[in-house]
């Protein structure tokens, strides 16, 4: 039964220990004592330390604890699979470059109260301001998405066509196959970076339990024979993974988790608090990984959304030539709209 093995274990605990100070009390809950840690130095693997809890690479820990999606969008330069970087000045998106004068936004210069000496002040400050931003403005580098650019979401739109109405196999696939070509090819880039962050942390949770825990192996010392089977007699707090994560917390976590588990040396609690660091910016990475999935599948319904709607408004001006402006003007809003989300889009996996 439970009880005799609770039992045994106790006894075979108590023979271990020897009635060692090291094992005197009852069991030592795992708690937090305070929350002031405002910073927690990081190592990658060969970093120093108990190296066989240490499995990240310099680089992969510098993008985990930075940008946690360069390791799908590269860097600088190499940003070539779904994101480059374009001066903003080359957006050609329309009504989307700044003034580079007062008169271009409204002119108030008939107005009879702009005369005064107060008004003139303000409207060369305004002016000032206005020419500033431009200027600013088009030395600025703005990421955009592969295929996705601002022409490319106009010809998307602009030439729509109603399913089945294609003939793209006479001069090859079409800007919007190739937009949603792209953007399915990003979602499952997405999905499998998130399936092996999750089995790699699912992992790494396991063994930073095992190492908090002394769990038993063929390499086991006494003293964490000795702990296993008191922790088995229930006169050990078993560590679990959220007691460990809020360690990173506090500025006495060494101390704690030292306290919980005495055999646990210096270099071995601190290669664990290292290991639970690098399990919490993958579960980070989960959530940032989660809100690009969510971008690109709206960004793809969107778009073809638009490109429905504005095949029909199209096939309806055909009939009716007074709607032709109407069907220039939702084409004009749709481009800047889908523009929108696919610089949002751009932003977000090069954060």
């Amino acid at each position: 039964s439970t009880d005799a093995c609770r039992a045994a274990a106790s006894a075979a605990a108590a023979a271990a220990g020897g009635g060692s100070a090291l094992w005197a009390g009852r069991a030592r809950p795992l708690r937090l004592s305070d929350s002031r840690c405002a910073s927690r130095r990081l190592r990658s693997v060969g970093g120093g330390g108990d190296g066989d809890l240490i499995t990240v690479s310099h680089e992969a820990l510098r993008a985990l604890a930075t940008h946690p999606l360069e390791q799908l969008v590269g860097r600088d330069a190499e940003r070539s699979t779904y994101v480059l970087e374009v001066a903003a000045s080359e957006v050609s998106a329309i009504g989307t470059q700044p003034a580079h004068s007062l008169a271009e936004i409204f002119d108030v210069e008939a107005h009879p109260h702009a005369s005064t000496h107060v008004a003139q002040e303000l409207l060369a400050r305004l002016g000032k301001d206005v020419a500033a931003y431009a200027i600013d403005y088009s030395g600025k580098r703005t990421p955009q998405l592969l295929s996705l650019q601002p022409e490319d979401l106009a010809e998307c739109v602009q030439k729509a066509c109603l399913p089945g109405r294609r003939h793209d196999s006479l001069f090859g696939p079409s800007r919007l196959d190739t937009a949603l070509k792209k953007l399915a090819e990003l979602e499952k880039s997405l999905a499998e970076l998130r399936e092996r962050d999750d089995a790699t942390a699912t992992a790494d949770v396991r063994r930073a339990v095992a190492v908090a825990n002394c769990a038993p192996s063929a390499s086991s010392s006494r003293d964490e024979l000795a702990f296993a089977l008191r922790q088995l007699a229930g006169h050990e707090a078993r560590i679990r993974f959220p007691h460990l994560s809020v360690q990173l917390l506090s500025n006495g976590a060494e101390a704690a988790l030292s306290a919980a588990n005495p055999t646990l040396s210096p270099g071995r609690i601190d290669g664990l608090l290292q290991l639970v660091a690098v399990v919490m910016l993958r579960t980070s990475r989960r959530a940032f990984l989660a809100a690009a999935i969510s971008d690109v599948r709206g960004l793809r319904d969107d778009l073809e959304l638009k490109v429905h709607e504005q095949a029909r408004l199209q096939e309806a001006a055909g009939r009716a030539q007074h709607q032709a402006s109407a069907a220039q003007e939702q084409a004009k809003r749709s481009v800047l709209e889908l523009q929108h989300r696919a610089s949002a889009l751009a932003a977000r996996l090069t954060t």
